[in-house]
C-alpha cells in the first residue's frame, strides 16, 4: 500500500471519528424519546412481546453467523499497515484501535478489534489482547507484536508484519488464479453431465426399448442417471457424510500425519506446498530472532504456523533438542523430504557464523522465487491435462448418446 493511500486512510479515520462524536451527541438528545417509544410498545400486549422475541432471536442468529465468519488475509494486512501508520503519527494504541474498529466493514473483524481495544484500555498489552482472539491472530503474529512492544519498535515490527502478510497474500492470489481455470472447467463439466443424465438419457431408454438394448457407455450413464433422479437425497447425504468423515479424519492424530505427508508429496502441488511452508517458517523464524525472541522460543512459534503436522512435530523436536545442545541443522538433516539439503546447510552456516536471522531471510527469498517459478510452470503443465480430461468426457458422452442411434440405424438397414 502506497504512502498516499495511507494518508487518505488516516484522513478517513479521523473524519469518521469526528462524525461518530457528533452522532453520539445527537443520540444522547433523543435517548428519552426512544425509551418512551419502546416502553409504549412493550405495554401494548402480546404483539410487542412476540415482536421483541423475534427480534432477539434474529439478533442472536445474526451474532452467531458473525462469530462463525472469517477474516480475510487482505483485511489483516490492511489492519496492520494502517495501525503502523497511525501509531507512527503519534496516536496512542487505544485510540488507533478505536479508529480502525470504527472504519472496519467486516462485522467479525470489527468485533475483534473492539474487543482488543477494550482489553488494551483495561491495561493489557496489545499482544496479550490479540491472543484472546486466537481465531483471527495466530501465535506467531502475537509473538512478533510482543517482541515489538518489548523492544520499543512496535511501528517497525507492524510494518514488517504487514509486508509479510503482503507476500503471503500475493502468493495465495497467484495459486488461486492458476486453480480458477480448472475449477471452472470441472464445474461446467459436472453440470453438463447432470443435464445429460436427467434430460437426455431417460428419453433414449424409452426410444430404444429398454436399458438391456443399449450399449455399455449408455447403460453406465443410465445407471448414474437413475441414481441421481431416484435418490437425490441419498447423493446429498452421502456427499455430506463423506465430507464430515474427512474432517474428522483430518482432526485425528493419524489423519494429521497422513494428510501432512500427502500434502507435501502429491505430484505437481506437493513441491509448491512444501516451498510455501518453508518460505513462511524461515521468514518468520528469522524475523523473530531479529526482533529479540530467543531462538528456542522462535523455533516453537515458527512450528505453530507451519500448518502441517509433520513440520510442526519436527520443528518442536528440534527446539527441544536445541535446549539439550543439539544444533538445529543436525536435527533436521535426517529428513531430506521435508528439509532439503540446501536448507540444512544454510542453517548450519547461520548457526556457525551467528547470523541465523540473515540466513533465514535469504532462504525465504529463495523459496519465494522458486514458488513463483513453479506456479508459472504449473499453469503450463495443467493445460494439456485439462484438455485430455475434457476430451475424454466429451468422447464418453458422444458414445453414450450416439451409439444407440448408430445401433438402431444398423437394425433398420439390416
Amino acid at each position: 500500500m502506497s504512502p498516499d493511500k495511507n494518508i487518505l486512510g488516516i484522513d478517513k479515520l479521523l473524519q469518521k471519528t469526528q462524525e461518530s462524536a457528533h452522532k453520539s451527541e445527537r443520540q444522547q438528545s433523543t435517548d428519552d424519546i426512544v425509551l418512551d417509544l419502546r416502553s409504549d410498545k412493550m405495554s401494548g400486549g402480546d404483539e410487542a412481546v412476540s415482536g421483541t422475541s423475534l427480534l432477539d432471536l434474529f439478533n442472536a442468529a445474526n451474532e452467531w453467523v458473525i462469530n462463525k465468519s472469517g477474516v480475510k488475509l487482505r483485511e489483516k494486512l490492511e489492519f496492520f499497515e494502517l495501525l503502523a501508520t497511525v501509531l507512527n503519527a503519534g496516536i496512542s494504541v487505544n485510540e488507533s484501535l478505536q479508529m480502525l474498529g470504527d472504519q472496519t466493514k467486516n462485522p467479525k473483524f470489527k468485533n475483534v478489534i473492539q474487543d482488543v481495544q477494550a482489553l488494551v484500555e483495561d491495561g493489557s498489552s496489545l499482544a496479550d489482547a490479540m491472543r484472546k482472539n486466537d481465531d483471527v491472530f495466530d501465535e506467531a503474529t502475537c509473538s512478533i507484536v510482543e517482541a515489538g512492544e518489548k523492544s520499543g519498535k512496535l511501528t517497525e515490527v507492524l510494518l514488517e508484519l504487514s509486508s509479510q502478510y503482503e507476500r503471503l497474500y500475493r502468493l495465495k492470489k497467484k495459486v488461486g488464479s492458476v486453480m480458477l481455470y480448472p475449477i471452472i472447467v470441472f464445474v461446467v463439466m459436472i453440470l453438463l453431465t447432470i443435464v445429460v443424465m436427467v434430460f437426455i438419457i431417460p428419453k433414449l431408454v424409452s426410444l430404444f426399448g429398454g436399458i438391456d438394448q443399449l450399449p455399455l457407455p449408455t447403460r453406465i450413464l443410465m445407471a448414474m442417471s437413475d441414481f441421481v433422479i431416484a435418490k437425490p437425497f441419498h447423493l446429498i447425504g452421502g456427499t455430506l457424510g463423506i465430507m464430515g468423515l474427512f474432517k474428522l479424519w483430518k482432526k485425528s492424530t493419524l489423519g494429521k500425519q497422513q494428510w501432512g505427508y500427502m500434502a507435501v508429496t502429491v505430484p505437481l502441488f506437493g513441491p509448491i506446498i512444501r516451498g510455501m511452508i518453508l518460505s513462511r517458517v524461515t521468514r518468520i523464524f528469522g524475523f523473530l530472532i531479529s526482533s529479540g525472541v530467543p531462538i528456542i522460543e522462535g523455533l516453537r512459534i515458527s512450528a505453530s504456523i507451519a500448518e502441517n503436522h509433520l513440520y510442526q512435530k519436527k520443528l518442536i523436536l528440534a527446539a527441544d533438542d536445541l535446549g539439550k545442545g543439539i544444533p538445529i541443522a543436525e536435527n533436521l538433516a535426517d529428513n531430506e523430504k521435508l528439509f532439503p539439503r540446501m536448507l540444512v546447510n544454510m542453517i548450519a552456516v547461520g548457526e556457525q557464523s551467528a547470523s541465523l536471522e540473515t540466513v533465514m531471510t535469504k532462504v525465504a527469498n529463495f523459496y519465494d522465487q522458486e514458488i513463483e517459478r513453479k506456479i508459472g510452470n504449473l499453469s503450463k503443465i495443467m493445460e494439456p491435462f485439462i484438455l485430455a480430461v475434457i476430451a475424454g468426457a466429451v468422447v464418453f458422452m458422444l458414445l453414450a448418446v450416439y451409439l444407440p442411434i448408430l445401433q438402431m440405424n444398423d437394425h433398420i438397414l439390416g
